[in-house]
């Protein structure tokens, strides 16, 4: 197991709600794959991987009107 901080941002394309939501928490996970596929279920592999520019993994899910971002620091 590893330890992350997670930065979690919910952004609803909806009208009037214009403010992402944003979570932060500290988690001990086996992989952040295993995390979001916890979360969402089969859902989770509609996420794409990219890595951020400190070199956090961040995984992003947008439909076009709800955008999940999920961002991984190890500790």
């Amino acid at each position: 197991m590893r330890e992350y901080e997670v930065v979690s941002t919910y952004l609803n394309g909806c009208a009037g709600a214009a403010y992402p939501q944003t979570d932060f928490e500290e988690v001990e996970i086996e992989s952040p794959e295993a995390y979001l596929k916890e979360k969402f279920g089969k859902d989770s592999q509609h996420f794409v991987k990219s890595v951020g520019e400190r070199g956090q993994l961040v995984y992003t899910f947008d439909n076009g009107t709800v955008t999940h971002i999920y961002e991984f620091t190890e500790l």
